[in-house]
């Protein structure tokens, strides 16, 4: 049986990805920022300035020598192919959840 401890991690990990997803990437997608030439600036909130940094570390939004920003399409191609890997080990953190659950709730009643 998985860690219980781990499995939070892995959800608050894929909770947190999906958030820059939304909040920075999503923004700069819709602003046509796909290319260093088409780059553009964001006004961020404090939370958003640490998921672009997240981001910024991941690779997957770039920031030009003037500090503006964009996607880095290649990066995100090569996560989404791997979504179905992430989609399966959450379902996995998940059952490993709803597993240890069960055996303390059996534990319990004993």
């Amino acid at each position: 049986m998985v860690n219980p401890a781990i499995n939070v991690a892995l959800l608050a990990a894929a909770a947190n990805q999906e958030e820059i997803r939304e909040k920075i990437e999503g923004r700069l997608k819709r602003g046509g920022a796909i290319s260093a030439a088409k780059a553009i600036v964001l006004d961020l909130k404090d939370k958003e300035q640490k998921l672009l940094d997240q981001a910024l570390a991941s690779g997957s939004v770039k920031r030009t020598d003037d500090g503006r920003l964009y996607l880095n399409e290649r990066v995100i191609a090569d996560r989404n192919e791997g979504h179905g890997f992430m989609a399966l080990l959450i379902l996995l953190a998940i059952a490993s959840v709803i597993a240890s659950v069960a055996v303390l709730a059996a534990q319990a009643g004993n």
